[in-house]
């Protein structure tokens, strides 16, 4: 009973005993504490100052300045999913877009892609500032994701892009440029798709008025070369006027042969009228297949189908064409409501401009922290020296370590 009862004050006196010892190791290597904690503190002011010194460009821990562009995104009431027709444009740009994604996730995605990168990297020669030696590209766009910051909030709709430099106007440059390109990337591949279509509707309509203006004008031609509007009237004209004419012949025919019963001779009179009647089948004979050598400015009895059926395709061209034109007409009127209407994918709310105050590095943390790390580090040491005079004045624990 009284060995329990007395274990346990012997455990709380050898703590004692052990935290005593703690303090008196750190009281014996006060010195050596605080000299390497300030050498440390020392170095660290020293290490900042020195950075300040070197001009931006050559100092290795510059001031660097940050510049924001801030974009609202217009989502889809259908939850803001990547169309379909864009899922073939976004695997060729080398984008994964998930089921979950919008047009902010789409933001985010090509303001970091390859394609945006190396137009940066080749406009504001990326390679040269940085002094980039090996792998050139690959270190070009890992140098630029570095110091680009892009991020999305879904419940806001707001895409931040930052860029981060030692000279404040290099960075708002950076990053408006961005800007651009991604408006230049969002029409390109084809999500305004109302603005697309509108453009296409034009050039279309253009194509049409085109067909009709030369349709219109070959049937003027027609028109204009025959006297006539329409083929049917040129054949009741063409009919009307061989009707004629054989009535004509009919006519001199019966009249040769009256005057042939009075007289057996051949006088002058009956020869003239033989000629007239000649003249008038031989002009009956032209206009029914075409003949030239008595041709009075019409076309043939035998050619009327065929100028019929040319009329025809004409105007039944003419009647297609502008049916189109009409419903092209209609569809180009709703296509220019919707662009009217249309809101746009993403609205700038602010672009980036020249900061006066610095984004970082925090000199004065980084001297706190370094001297804390070098405080730790003397303890640590002042321990390690301390245990290890304790071994040397000890031959039983050197001869464990085959010291000797």
């Amino acid at each position: 009973m009284n060995e329990k009862t007395n274990s346990p004050n012997v455990i709380v006196e050898e703590d004692e005993i052990d935290l005593l010892e703690l303090l008196g190791v750190l009281l014996k290597h006060k010195w050596m504490i605080f000299w390497i904690t300030a050498a440390a503190a020392a170095g660290a002011v020293l290490f900042s100052v020195g950075s300040l010194l070197l001009p931006p460009e050559k100092s290795y821990l510059p001031n660097m300045y940050s510049s924001t562009a801030k974009l609202l995104i217009s989502e889809d009431s259908s939850g803001s999913m990547i169309p379909s027709s864009l899922s073939s444009v976004t695997s060729w740009a080398g984008l994964n877009i998930g089921g979950g994604g919008g047009y902010g996730v789409l933001a985010v995605e090509l303001a970091k892609s390859n394609s945006i990168v190396d137009i940066i990297g080749e406009e504001f020669d990326i390679i040269q500032r940085y002094d980039i030696k090996k792998y050139p590209k690959y270190s070009l766009r890992s140098e630029t994701r570095e110091r680009l910051s892009i991020s999305y909030e879904g419940d806001t709709k707001i895409l931040s892009i930052s860029y981060e430099d030692w000279e404040p106007e290099f960075s708002r440059d950076v990053v408006n440029r961005i800007v651009e390109l991604l408006d230049q990337r969002f029409s390109t591949i084809g999500i305004n798709r109302n603005l697309t279509q509108k453009t296409l509707l034009e050039e279309k309509l253009a194509n049409v008025n085109g067909e009709i203006i030369l349709l219109e004008t070959r049937i003027k031609e027609f028109q204009q070369r025959y006297g006539v509007l329409e083929v049917r009237d040129l054949a009741v004209e063409q009919v009307t006027a061989i009707a004629q004419l054989r009535s004509q012949l009919i006519l001199k025919e019966l009249e040769i042969n009256t005057y042939s019963e009075f007289s057996r001779i051949e006088d002058p009179v009956l020869q003239r009228m033989k000629a007239e009647r000649d003249n008038l089948a031989q002009l009956v004979l032209q206009m029914e297949e075409g003949g030239e050598e008595f041709s009075i400015g019409a076309p043939a009895l035998s050619a009327l189908p065929e100028l019929a059926l040319e009329f025809s395709h004409l105007e039944r061209e003419l009647l297609v064409q502008a049916k189109i034109l009409e419903i092209l007409t209609q569809q180009y009127e709703l296509s220019k409501l919707k662009v009217e209407g249309e809101e746009p994918i993403f609205q700038v709310l602010e672009l980036g401009d020249v900061s006066d105050k610095k984004s970082g590095p925090s000199r004065g943390m980084i001297c706190i922290v370094v001297t804390f790390a070098a405080f730790f580090f003397a303890v640590i040491a002042a321990f390690v020296r301390n245990a290890w005079h304790n071994i040397k004045n000890d031959p039983e624990r050197m001869g464990k370590l085959n010291l000797g």
